[in-house]
């Protein structure tokens, strides 16, 4: 196991901190799973090792959330089974090509995807995901679609959110609440099963992984009940520069 920077106790302590502000953030705004991939790097975790770990967090909040919804009536299985199978084909292979990178060489890839996510959050995506007035099924496009997301989720991960929504909303007319659910049961689906690719390449730290977890499940528990509407674009521009602080730090 890699040495941290910090003694145990202290980096413990800052990833649950981490963890419990991912999942705010990613509840009032999106964007929280930015913040840790580059934190476990700084933390003194190799890159090839920090991508690894940062799923057991995925996996964890994707359970809470997706159980959320559930219980809120907004199931949407059927679809959600529909576009899981490209998607989880797409992940298994970017899974796969990460485990393939030298920590030398995915450094410098992670820093560059941060600053062009950057970029991209400044300009507000979110703004152009209205759906169209007629929903249409999943076609052969869609599922092309879903295999070029997959690859980027099992891939990297951080960012997935956006073009799965973009897939969702304005490319099959689901509305943001319902997007939003069949997005989450999407990446719990295909994070589970690509996590056995990067346990077999040995790249996650258990430990660290599961406090991860805990703290972005009670970040997004806390997210919901505390419903601070008012400052979610407080909250985006926070994340916009923590991103780009991030992505600069591992180019430099």
């Amino acid at each position: 196991m890699p040495e941290l920077l910090l003694a145990p106790g202290v980096s413990l302590v800052i990833l649950a901190i981490a963890g419990v502000l991912a999942g705010v953030i990613n509840t009032l705004a999106g964007g929280g799973s930015f913040l840790i991939l580059p934190l476990l790097i700084v933390l003194g975790m190799p890159p090839t090792i920090a991508n690894g770990t940062s799923r057991i967090g995925v996996v964890v909040q994707g359970l809470s959330s997706a159980w959320t919804f559930h219980r809120r009536g907004i199931r949407e299985y059927r679809i959600t089974a529909r576009l899981a199978v490209p998607l989880t084909l797409g992940a298994l292979v970017g899974a796969w090509m990460a485990t393939r990178f030298d920590d030398a060489l995915l450094r410098p890839v992670i820093g560059v995807v941060l600053v062009g996510w950057a970029l991209v959050l400044a300009f507000r995506p979110g703004r152009f995901l209205t759906p169209p007035e007629n929903a249409s099924p999943p076609t052969w496009r869609s599922d092309l679609a879903g295999v070029v997301v997959g690859i980027y989720g099992g891939f990297l991960q951080a960012g997935v959110g956006f073009p799965l929504l973009a897939l969702l909303i304005p490319g099959l007319g689901y509305h943001a609440v319902t997007a939003n659910a069949i997005k989450v049961r999407l990446v719990l689906i295909y994070s589970v099963l690509s996590l056995p690719v990067f346990i077999l390449a040995d790249q996650i730290i258990w430990r660290e992984g599961l406090v991860l977890g805990l703290g972005t499940m009670t970040g997004g528990w806390l997210g919901a009940h505390l419903q601070l509407k008012a400052g979610a674009g407080i909250v985006r521009w926070a994340v916009l520069v923590m991103v780009l602080v991030g992505g600069l730090t591992l180019l430099l």
